[in-house]
């Protein structure tokens, strides 16, 4: 049953540009290889919350100008972001980001009277409470914009600033060493004179020898068409759940020590990290609370950042995609064993130890996505690279971020603890009866990993609902 919307009003709607005078006339970045690759998936919506005890009034004469104009300054060095992409005059099968003098980023201000403290908590919510904290990014014919900003104010309680932005800008927006957020708006909001990284433009740092491009391009097209004739079928969010957990850092070095001291014993070796037995820890969980065959094979999903894997690598400042992903493989009576999480982990390591291999068969990355098309597949949205818990606006630190999109591309986000850079929380949405069941397997597998390969188990609550 879904729930009833949150009352929200629209207080503004209006378009923040850079400053006049300070960007090009007009700037053309042509899509690279690895921009195609993610122009099917939809846009990125995130959601910041934080705590503001001060009435709507305050609000608007004190915080929110200074929103706008810090948005107008960062703009000036992140002017990509006010235009949007286009097929290029006169072309085929050529894409790219445009700008011209005058493009603005769709800025909107509303005001909710529901219960933020309900909201900013971590136990579980209906996803269609929260998409009105969503902005439209608006669909237009010709130059799709790129980045859409949303601010809800919920009288003396807190602010909730949402962002939606084009899948192929993720690095710019999200990246720890040159977005829009930490670096553009956070210096402008504080008054702080230290230099934050100009970005590099430069699109012909990606070399494109074997015109990878045209071949990406092309299976797109395909895929775009499944979608308009319906055999992709898309995700409705009024029965879905959203809820996090934290996995916290005593448990992810014990999950880490016990997945190496059986790779010891099985005479194997692979990359184990904080992310890899996550990974892996999660992965089980999903499938035992499917309830998948034990005579199917199983994926799970990683996005993967090339940018220092390619040859030569990318500077930290590139603007623009070098994002592509690996797929871990397993059989689900093995995942579903005693030693499950150890099996994830072997094939989650093996699969990012490939990334620089991956890299030589770019090609062989749509075979591989279409065939796991009706097979079961856990993606997962987010890194804890990205650091989202540093973007404050100017409020501080965020008291909770979440990915609202990932309801529509895959059921986990993965993001480092706002307290504790070691701890992580896992973000999962799933129909309601779905979650409750994930809920419990997801305990259970846990304290059977453990119990199994420790004589003393001291917490039996390793996993914590917050």
């Amino acid at each position: 049953m879904a729930s009833t919307p949150l009352p929200t009003k629209i207080l503004e709607s209006s378009r923040i540009a850079p400053l006049p005078g300070t960007t090009p006339d007009h700037a053309s970045l042509p899509f690279t290889y690895f921009d195609i690759f993610w122009i099917n998936l939809p846009p990125v919506e995130r959601l910041f919350f934080y705590r503001y005890p001060h009435p709507t009034t305050h609000f608007l004469s004190s915080l929110l100008p200074s929103l706008k104009s810090s948005l107008s300054l960062a703009l000036k060095t992140y002017y990509p972001l006010a235009g949007g992409f286009r097929q290029i005059p006169g072309t085929d099968d050529s894409l790219e980001l445009y700008y011209v003098e005058g493009d603005a980023v769709p800025f909107t201000v509303a005001e909710c009277s529901g219960q933020f403290d309900d909201l900013a908590s971590y136990h579980e919510q209906d996803v269609s409470q929260l998409e009105c904290l969503v902005p439209v990014l608006p669909r237009q014919e010709e130059l799709q914009p790129l980045l859409a900003v949303q601010v809800t104010i919920f009288p003396g309680e807190g602010i909730v600033i949402g962002t939606s932005h084009q899948c192929i800008i993720q690095r710019v927006m999200a990246h720890p060493q040159c977005n829009l957020c930490t670096h553009g708006l956070k210096p402008c909001l504080s008054g702080s004179s230290v230099s934050s990284p100009v970005p590099i433009f430069d699109r012909s740092l990606i070399s494109d020898p074997s015109n990878n491009y045209s071949f990406f391009y092309n299976h797109v097209q395909s895929l775009l068409k499944s979608v308009r004739e319906g055999t992709i079928p898309a995700l409705e969010n009024s029965e879905l759940v959203l809820a996090t957990f934290t996995l916290r850092q005593e448990h992810i070095q014990r999950l880490k020590q016990l997945v190496l001291a059986k790779a010891d014993q099985s005479k194997t070796s692979f990359h184990c990290s904080t992310i890899v037995v996550a990974f892996a820890y999660i992965w089980t969980g999903f499938v035992r609370a499917k309830r998948i065959d034990n005579s199917s094979r199983v994926s799970l999903g990683i996005a993967a950042d090339f940018r220092a894997r390619i040859q030569p690598p990318l500077p930290k400042e590139y603007f623009g995609n070098c994002v592509g992903f690996c797929i871990a493989t397993a059989n689900v009576a093995d995942l579903v064993q005693d030693d499950g999480v150890f099996v994830a982990a072997e094939a989650v390591g093996k699969a990012i130890d490939q990334l620089i291999e991956r890299l030589k068969v770019v090609r062989k990355w749509f075979d591989e996505y279409a065939s796991l098309r009706g097979t079961p597949i856990l993606s997962v949205a987010g890194s804890p690279k990205f650091k989202v818990y540093d973007v404050d606006f100017g409020l501080g630190k965020p008291s909770k971020v979440e990915i609202i999109s990932a309801t529509k591309t895959g059921p986990c986000q993965l993001r480092r603890a706002e307290t504790n850079k070691e701890e992580l929380r896992l973000a999962l949405h799933f129909l309601r009866m779905k979650w409750i069941t994930l809920r419990s397997i997801s305990l259970t597998v846990l304290k059977i990993f453990l119990s199994k390969h420790a004589a003393l188990l001291s917490s039996l609550y390793l996993l914590q609902f917050d």
